[in-house]
């Protein structure tokens, strides 16, 4: 069974469960997901599945690659809302559904005016559990992101700038089988680490300082996502060497405590808890632990004090705690794992 048609009998099983007869998917990522197809742009292709079939609405251009790759969709040669709507009627939908945070305003008012209902969250909710397939080229994608780093730590040198460190790292991720970038690599030297989001720039690397590089490849379509942070020298700073000790043990009670049936927000909870008796360092801890990921970067679960989540088996998260201080550095530690029944497995090692 081809990793799509997975997805596709994943979504048709969700929406007899929750008493929906057919569905709208017209956000990029949710078309690219589910038809497993990589689509330019939005507006390229959209979806109506129903119980029975999935209808890909798209442009001729794409035809002749999505019948060989794709041969269980039905191409319609079109791109208007209004022919969605028709193809409901036709196909006698009774109880359509569409996804309101993922559709746009225009399609959103045209499918409620047409009797299509609003259903939150039904695609993160497919998208959660991933399908062996989809398993597969994740852990494809850690493999290649965790081999990165140790070559990476071998050529890197003093004076190289954090764009060319990011362009080494990159460049090793593309030569070991990555199709690209997960999302834009974060390489900070010194004080930059400081900023969990810092935009590289031409700071040149020094001896005897931190670097922290947060950074992860695709994979047929996979994220991967790692973050790590090393001392370039032979001296690190007893204050530095201090707080990595402490964030490389909060990242190991996260992992520990990730598992199917434990409350999202309760690991990014505890992990605060370890930061204050230790240091009270959570003043220090100014973001959320982690967040699942697939075909996009960020997907839920989220690992955050907000989060009304619950585990399950089959979700992928990142562990991801640090610790900053500004004009000083940053540290952080990160694991994309795998949840389990009785444990999380971690992947990109």
């Amino acid at each position: 069974m081809k990793c799509t048609d997975e997805k596709i009998k994943n979504l048709q099983a969700f929406l007899k469960r929750s008493g929906f007869d057919g569905c709208a998917v017209t956000d990029l990522d949710g078309v690219n997901f589910f038809s497993d197809f990589a689509f330019a742009g939005q507006g390229d292709a959209y979806l109506l599945i129903t119980l029975k079939k999935a209808y890909c609405f798209t442009k001729q251009m794409y035809a002749a690659d999505l019948k060989k790759k794709t041969p269980y969709l039905s191409l319609v040669d079109s791109l208007s809302f209004e022919d969605i709507v028709k193809k409901a009627k036709t196909l006698k939908l009774k109880n359509c559904v569409f996804a309101p945070e993922a559709t746009g305003y225009i399609p959103g008012v045209l499918f409620c005016k047409n009797g299509f209902k609003e259903a939150e969250r039904f695609i993160s909710a497919v998208k959660e559990l991933k399908t062996a397939s989809e398993l597969a080229r994740i852990k494809k994608a850690c493999a290649i992101s965790a081999k990165a780093y140790e070559l990476f730590r071998k050529k890197l040198k003093a004076g190289m700038t954090e764009l060319e460190a990011a362009a080494l790292l990159e460049n090793i991720m593309k030569t070991l089988g990555g199709e690209g970038l997960a999302f834009s690599t974060i390489m900070a030297f010194g004080p930059n680490g400081a900023n969990p989001h810092h935009i590289n720039s031409s700071r040149k690397l020094k001896a005897e300082e931190p670097v922290l590089m947060d950074y992860g490849c695709k994979y047929q379509g996979y994220c991967s996502d790692i973050t790590r942070t090393f001392w370039f020298g032979k001296n690190p700073s007893a204050e530095f060497a201090k707080a990595f000790d402490a964030v490389k043990a909060a990242h190991d009670l996260g992992v520990k405590l990730v598992k199917a049936g434990v409350k999202a927000s309760s690991v990014h909870n505890a992990v605060c808890d370890f930061f204050d008796a230790n240091g009270k360092l959570a003043k220090y801890f100014i973001h959320g632990l982690g967040h699942s990921l697939g075909t996009a970067i960020h997907e839920r679960p989220y690992l955050n004090p907000r989060s009304a989540e619950v585990l399950k088996t089959g979700n992928i998260v990142t562990v991801e705690p640090g610790v900053y201080f500004e004009g000083k550095f940053g540290i952080r530690y990160e694991n994309t794992v795998l949840v389990t029944e009785k444990s999380a497995k971690i992947l990109t090692k």
